[in-house]
């Protein structure tokens, strides 16, 4: 004889019990996708490579790592001087260890309470995030101050504009088209604040190092810039459109044109989507994803700056066509982490993730 169903199995429609399975069903690919790329990556290279050259340059003087051209602004040096002064088998995983916590506590707070659980689980194990993790970048950091101030724009505009600015001063190319949003937004007090706390790091830095790293930085960024859309091993990892013009093989004007064009999609991204809601998930996406439209590089690891926002709307989107756009949108930036495709995945990402919102139609309604 057959048991009758339980009260949380009736309590539970059929349709949510399968959306749950396929959530599930998706943390174990790309769990399984996640230990492949972090063996891959291993294979061909020392854990937390990517932290060696933050660790170096905190070692340096700013005069030295600026000769070696350091990518980041000096700003970024006053938090990464002192965990240099470990050993770098001791602060790589300490790096990533914090800066994953970070990320995943505010990652956390933002989902939704009865899928918590699967939702952290899908932000941390998406391709870019295995990237991150393995190469020790800064992405966590950068998510966790990202993810907490836009949170924050509403209830903490002086808080959340620390928050944006404290990650624009350690790296300010993922924040490209911040100003854009939270002037569209009319997020007066957020801006003042970013410019505030982003404004005392830059002044703290130039008090303790000198004008002189600022001018050298500025000078080393074209070169840097271009060693790396040029490179080989490198630009088939870029997911910003520069990236997918050199695969495509275009050259001179018509490859300025190109990064012109997204460029200019970038800020009526930015500016449509915090101008028509205050809804979280699109917002995060529109931070960051239209910044990346008009970056001169982002590589595939940033993608887990748009984690939680892809997340967070497949958890909250209603059953039928917006969960659907929701869950492709998602699997979209999964592929994004990938080399040589990462570029066409992400533009199909924020096609999904944000046309439901910026189309005449929805406009309209």
């Amino acid at each position: 004889m057959t048991p009758p169903p339980s009260d949380a199995a009736r309590a539970t429609p059929p349709r949510t019990q399968f959306f749950g399975a396929v959530l599930w069903g998706m943390v174990a690919v790309l769990a399984l996708a996640a230990v492949w790329l972090a063996a891959f990556k291993l294979e061909h290279q020392i854990p937390f490579v990517d932290f060696q050259v933050l660790w170096t340059g905190g070692r340096m003087t700013p005069d030295e790592a600026y000769r070696q051209a350091f990518p980041y602004p000096p700003s970024a040096l006053l938090l990464l001087a002192p965990i240099a002064r470990l050993g770098f088998g001791l602060a790589g995983p300490l790096w990533t260890g914090l800066t994953l916590a970070a990320f995943a506590g505010v990652s956390w707070r933002l989902l939704p309470e009865c899928r918590r659980a699967v939702g952290l689980t899908l932000v941390v194990l998406t391709p870019g995030a295995a990237w991150a993790a393995v190469s020790g970048q800064a992405s966590f950091l950068i998510g966790a101050l990202v993810v907490s101030g836009t949170a924050m724009l509403e209830r903490r505009p002086w808080l959340a504009g620390v928050a944006l600015g404290a990650a624009a001063a350690v790296k300010p190319s993922d924040l490209v088209l911040a100003p854009v949003a939270l002037i569209a937004g009319r997020h007066w007090r957020a801006l003042c604040g970013a410019m505030l706390g982003g404004g005392a790091l830059v002044a703290t830095s130039i008090l303790v190092f000198g004008v002189e790293p600022w001018r050298a930085w500025v000078a080393a960024l074209s070169g840097f810039s271009s060693g790396v859309i040029q490179s080989p091993r490198y630009f088939t990892a870029i997911i910003a459109p520069a990236g997918l013009a050199l695969q495509l093989g275009l050259s001179g004007w018509v490859s300025l044109l190109w990064r012109g064009g997204f460029a200019v999609v970038g800020v009526v991204i930015a500016a449509g989507v915090f101008r028509r809601t205050d809804q979280l998930a699109p917002r995060l996406t529109a931070l960051i994803g239209a910044g990346f439209l008009a970056s001169p590089y982002v590589m595939n690891y940033a993608t887990t700056l748009l984690a939680p926002g892809a997340v967070l709307a497949l958890m909250t989107a209603p059953a039928g066509r917006p969960r659907l756009f929701a869950l492709a949108a998602f699997v979209a930036l999964a592929v994004a982490g990938f080399p040589n495709v990462g570029a066409v995945a992400f533009l199909i990402f924020l096609a999904l993730a944000l046309g439901p919102l910026m189309a005449p139609a929805a406009l309209g309604a």
